[in-house]
């Protein structure tokens, strides 16, 4: 402002005096003045503009680092209860059609229940979803990031399609056939589910004594059904495995873009 009304003087007191040339001169330097000024205003908008976008990817990149970590914690307390149930399933398959009179009831039963687990598990997408949603995630300009991604999204859907599948098997599958015909997986499971703080009771006409439980177990479809649940926590436990490698491989790439 001062500036400009120092070149005002100037103009006014040379274009009384006559003097057209430096009058000219004058003017354009004003002018270039101002454009100058102009251009600097705009350099130091996009300077803050880039500070601010490359804040924010920083930003971006450091809680998404954080869900990824989250995930891989989830995957791995997920995966140990599917590695004991695959353990226990197959010790107790391998008991099943035999003559396991060696073995305790209780063992079999503890072997059996395991085709019963089915531990919750959900990756935290939850930065990256909103990132996707808002635009942001275009911040991180990396295509092995992007093409990393996107194998664990795929795998992330097929994980649901097995857990979808293992629900099936259990509330419309092989397993609920065993349900309908000895009344409660209890029976044949020995524990006990709590619902509502209220255990589950199992009325005595169900109840099998140990001779009856071992003749049973030895039915082909028991066999088959603990078989399909085992098959379903296998697949599960695959897939959990390559969701973790990719998870890491997420978190090693993101990490290099810090």
């Amino acid at each position: 402002m001062i500036m400009t009304r120092f070149f005002s003087k100037i103009r006014y007191k040379l274009a009384a005096e006559n003097k057209v040339v430096r009058y000219m001169r004058y003017a354009i330097g004003e002018i270039l003045l101002v454009v100058i000024g102009i251009l600097i205003a705009l350099q130091v908008n996009n300077w803050n503009d880039k500070r601010k976008k490359e804040n924010e990817r920083k930003m971006l990149i450091e809680s998404l680092i954080s869900d990824f970590k989250t995930t891989r914690e989830r995957i791995v307390s997920s995966d140990a209860i599917f590695e004991q149930s695959i353990q226990r399933t197959s010790r107790f398959l391998s008991l099943s059609y035999t003559d396991n009179t060696e073995v305790s009831v209780d063992s079999l039963q503890y072997y059996l229940a395991g085709a019963f687990n089915m531990p919750t598990f959900e990756p935290m997408l939850t930065t990256y979803n909103q990132a996707v949603s808002t635009g942001q995630i275009a911040l991180i300009k990396n295509k092995e990031f992007l093409d990393d991604m996107s194998k664990f999204l795929a795998l992330s859907g097929r994980h649901k399609h097995e857990t979808d599948l293992s629900g099936e098997i259990f509330y419309l599958g092989s397993i609920w056939e065993i349900r309908k015909e000895i009344g409660n997986l209890v029976s044949i499971s020995g524990t006990s589910r709590s619902f509502n703080g209220t255990r589950k009771i199992v009325p005595e006409a169900y109840h099998l004594t140990d001779k009856e439980f071992r003749a049973y177990i030895k039915k082909p479809q028991v066999f088959a059904a603990i078989d399909n649940m085992q098959t379903v926590y296998y697949n599960i436990h695959q897939n959990l495995e390559a969701m973790n490698k990719e998870a890491e491989l997420i978190i090693d790439e993101l990490e290099k873009l810090k």
